[in-house]
């Protein structure tokens, strides 16, 4: 099968990648400026690694591929630089235990989360040392399902999943007003649907064959930015969630596996693509620590730090997820090599006729 390409996906998923990013940076520097819809960016992320998957796995679960293996190949992808975020919050952790500005039972979670064993911090949160990884917990758990229901996976049970989770979406925002959950306890409903109805919407708009069309890669791009820019006050705001995820990610969804960049914005898309999913995995314990340095190292009031330094900051943090990425793709090939069974006869192990740059979550 000819192996195809979608880098426009790779740049949305650098581009919604950044919106988290400056999400996060505006809840430790006051001046920081982030989109208002940034938290939803997760939404997409489900949304196109449910297309990916599909277009990656599809034939070899349907030649049998066991849960086994696909999920071992998912955990290769994800784990190791999961493990590095986790790893240097972990260390940021410990030296505010040492300096006592944190009890010891905040490094409990641990080794709990390095098997992705969920926790609860101060507040809840699934993964205290760092916390968009809670998305990559509940990307596994739909990986998985996919997995195991593919064959019984058809068109009709995938929109009646579709309904169930958008029924969900819909009381979610009706009785908190916001999407803006997920990441503790008591949001794991609302994951569960967010999860559910982005990445089964994901496989659908895949099976639908989507051919190519004249518009430029930008127009999803723009789109997106948008989106998660523009200001809908005149809207309820868990309207205006579900909006973007019931109406605009779709389409969004859509446009970017009907074009593709080329010329110049060709490298463009690749670069945000290969640096999405580390940039996503290490931010926040990283400027966690640049925070404690300019705060408790240097007495300096955080909000004091301007605009511009975030701005910095995020680039900088780009620029070091594309040499991380580099790093990733030795480590996974050398732990392939470690864990790797020998080939059963039978094609069920044979290469994708899809392998994604980046195909993260979230």
């Amino acid at each position: 099968m000819e192996k195809r390409l979608f880098h426009t996906i790779d740049g949305l998923r650098g581009l919604a990648a950044a919106a988290v990013v400056l999400l996060h940076m505006g809840m430790i520097f006051p001046h920081a400026w982030y989109p208002p819809g940034a938290y939803l960016a997760v939404d997409l992320f489900f949304g196109l690694s449910g297309f990916v998957l599909a277009e990656a796995y599809a034939a070899r679960l349907e030649a049998g591929l066991p849960i086994s293996a696909f999920l071992r190949e998912r955990v290769l992808r994800l784990w190791p630089l999961y493990t590095l975020g986790l790893s240097i919050g972990a260390a940021a952790t410990t030296v505010k235990v040492l300096c006592h500005h944190a009890p010891v039972s905040a490094l409990f979670s641990f080794p709990l989360a390095l098997v992705y064993f969920p926790w609860s911090g101060s507040q809840g949160e699934l993964y205290p040392l760092n916390l968009p990884a809670w998305s990559l917990f509940y990307e596994l758990l739909v990986n998985t399902l996919m997995a195991a229901t593919w064959r019984r996976l058809s068109n009709q049970a995938l929109a009646g999943l579709i309904g169930c989770c958008a029924l969900g979406l819909v009381a979610a925002a009706w009785i908190t007003g916001s999407l803006n959950a997920g990441f503790t306890w008591g949001g794991a409903p609302i994951a569960v649907a967010r999860v559910g109805f982005s990445f089964f919407l994901g496989i659908l708009l895949w099976r639908a064959r989507l051919r190519p069309i004249g518009f430029s890669a930008w127009v999803p791009m723009t789109i997106l930015v948008v989106g998660l820019v523009a200001d809908m006050a005149p809207l309820p705001h868990g309207a205006a969630d579900l909006l973007a995820v019931f109406l605009l990610f779709p389409l969004i969804i859509w446009l970017s596996g009907s074009v593709q960049p080329s010329g110049p914005s060709l490298p463009v898309f690749k670069a945000l693509g290969a640096a999405s999913y580390a940039v996503y995995t290490v931010h926040e314990p990283i400027l966690q620590c640049i925070a404690s340095v300019i705060n408790k190292g240097f007495g300096i009031s955080l909000a004091t730090i301007p605009l511009w330094d975030c701005v910095a900051m995020l680039i900088g943090l780009f620029l070091l997820s594309l040499r991380l990425n580099a790093l990733d793709l030795t480590v996974r090939h050398h732990l392939r090599r470690l864990v790797r069974p020998l080939p059963p006869s039978g094609p069920i192990l044979a290469a994708p006729s899809y392998r994604p740059s980046s195909d993260r979550p979230g």
